[in-house]
């Protein structure tokens, strides 16, 4: 089983309306929600949870990507920082149990089929 990058816009929004709430960031809400839902679920050492800065796509927050090499990997665009984080955690622990990560699309959660914007082949390999 590969090493999973999760990776998080930490700068994005609630919304297009709503840029943070007592001060924390829609993206940063949704990396702290979801340190507790990979640790509830045993994914701390195999998921890596990785906030970026940006991922330039702020017309839709909040912004997320799966990621493991030899994986495809999932672009997931207006995830919803407030309800999304054990949906995406969901969606973490369905992809490092697929050798290539291909989650069936009826397996995976609503919130997630929503929020796929993008699914990519895997970089090839030397």
């Amino acid at each position: 089983m590969s090493e999973t990058t999760l990776m998080v816009c930490a700068l994005c929004r609630f919304s297009a309306q709503e840029r943070s709430r007592n001060g924390v960031s829609g993206g940063q809400y949704l990396i702290d929600q979801l340190r507790q839902e990979l640790a509830s679920r045993s994914l701390q050492d195999v998921v890596n949870l990785q906030p970026l800065r940006c991922m330039a796509g702020c017309h839709q927050p909040c912004n997320v990507s799966v990621a493991a090499p030899g994986k495809l990997t999932f672009i997931l665009s207006s995830v919803d920082p407030a309800t999304a984080a054990a949906q995406v955690s969901d969606f973490c622990q369905q992809y490092t149990a697929i050798p290539d990560g291909r989650v069936p699309y009826g397996d995976r959660a609503t919130a997630i089929r929503r929020a796929t914007a993008f699914v990519l082949p895997p970089l090839p390999t030397p």
